[in-house]
């Protein structure tokens, strides 16, 4: 129960809190955990482990004066380690929340090691370890520019896009300092393949260009029959035409299919197989478990699902990067349609 007790103590400050009390309080919430674990108590987390998003002063909604609840502290010692039956719950940490206000997890949202960024009515959002939603960029206004999120797995950055003044543009914020770190306008159209060692892959209908916020430069890498797929590790995954801009020669190019993803040093491809095949001529890493479903955690490992034999549901694994050893975490009965990861269609 050290997460009760952290949110407790944020709670109260300084008050103390009777160890009598504290040891009711946690005999109490482990109940509460084991009644969640219960199907039959999934609506009811629904209902009163609220994590929805109630948009504070900066974000323009009229719901900006409801106030609901946190969710409580979660637990990210482990990677995000987030999955979700789409349109109902997501298992977030080491606890299930319920996902009807968290919009497009599996397109336009990104995990990241401080919680899900996701966007609320055109708004960005990030749902914290804390367990509340807060807004991201003061602000921002409603609307449908949503180029995606991005996270970058060498800084502690996300890059999101926003609304400002009736501008698209595309941040860069530190989540660690809780800081801007850059700031970019763009056209309506564009979209954020990536975000790789703080430099932003952008696109739209006119090509990709690679922003590096630290000189606010953006050079061409790619015409219009080229996406993105991912960077990682200052390897460019690219589907279609071959890049071949200004900005090109700074990466290393390896052809791959648009839905695929790299490990975070660029040196496997992760593509619908438990079998991550190199891209520089090294050995393959074989996953010890077979999935359907799979993304990169937060930390670099292998998040999998998979229906097995006998099993109630979808079950899912978090595997371990290059050793391919897995955990399972537990098994989920979907009903809003195929197992979910954050950012990940595929």
């Amino acid at each position: 129960m050290t997460g009760l007790a952290e949110l407790l103590h944020d709670r109260l400050d300084d008050v103390p809190v009777p160890p009598a009390d504290l040891d009711r309080v946690e005999q109490q919430g482990r109940r509460i955990r084991r009644r969640r674990r219960a199907p039959l108590v999934v609506g009811a987390v629904v209902l009163v482990a609220v994590a929805g998003y109630a948009l504070r002063p900066g974000g323009a909604d009229d719901r900006s004066e409801r106030r609901i609840d946190p969710i409580g502290r979660l637990d990210f010692g482990d990677g995000l380690r987030a999955y979700a039956d789409p349109g109902r719950v997501v298992h977030l940490g080491d606890r299930t929340v319920p996902a009807a206000d968290l919009e497009a997890l599996d397109t336009d949202a990104a995990a990241t090691p401080f919680g899900i960024v996701f966007y609320a009515d055109g708004v960005p959002m990030l749902l914290e370890e804390s367990g509340d939603s807060v807004p991201l960029q003061p602000g921002a206004e409603r609307g449908d520019f949503l180029p995606t999120s991005k996270a970058d797995s060498v800084n502690p950055w996300v890059a999101y896009g926003a609304t400002v003044d009736g501008q698209p543009t595309v941040v860069v914020r530190d989540l660690a300092r809780g800081t801007v770190v850059a700031t970019h306008p763009v056209p309506g159209d564009t979209v954020i393949d990536a975000l790789d060692d703080g430099v932003v892959f952008l696109r739209t209908g006119e090509g990709t260009t690679v922003w590096d916020p630290a000189t606010d430069t953006e050079s061409d890498l790619a015409g219009p029959r080229t996406s993105v797929a991912d960077v990682r590790g200052g390897v460019v995954l690219y589907d279609g035409q071959r890049p071949s801009g200004p900005a090109a020669p700074a990466y290393r190019l390896v052809e791959g299919a648009i839905d695929a993803q790299l490990t975070f040093d660029g040196a496997h491809v992760l593509y619908w197989s438990n079998r991550l095949e190199p891209t520089d001529g090294g050995d393959p890493i074989v996953l010890d478990h077979q999935g359907t479903f799979f993304a990169v955690d937060t930390d670099g490992s292998i998040l999998m699902a998979g229906s097995q034999r006998g099993a109630p549901g979808d079950t899912f694994y978090d595997c371990e990067v290059p050793s391919g050893t897995c955990v399972e975490l537990g098994t989920l009965r979907m009903t809003g349609g195929d197992p979910m990861f954050i950012g990940v269609d595929m």
